[in-house]
């Protein structure tokens, strides 16, 4: 039962901290371009496709942003 209720405890706590990661990445993205959405979630160290997640685009979107960040 115990382990049950720590598997159980650990997907609630999962589950919150994803939500408090896509509050944070909405609030420093906010009324930006997609470029810049991508290049300040890139710096801050999320993976191309952690971005596309947290910014609903696909990940195939966020690799060709950053590709063109990166040429600049």
């Amino acid at each position: 039962m115990k382990k049950k209720r720590k598997e159980y405890d650990f997907k609630v706590l999962e589950s919150k901290i994803d939500t408090l990661i896509k509050l944070i990445a909405s609030g420093i993205t906010y009324g930006k371009e997609l470029k810049d959405q991508t290049r300040l979630l890139y710096n801050a160290g999320f993976k191309p496709k952690e971005i596309a997640k947290l910014l609903n685009k696909s990940a195939n979107s966020v690799r060709v942003t950053l590709t063109l960040y990166k040429k600049k």
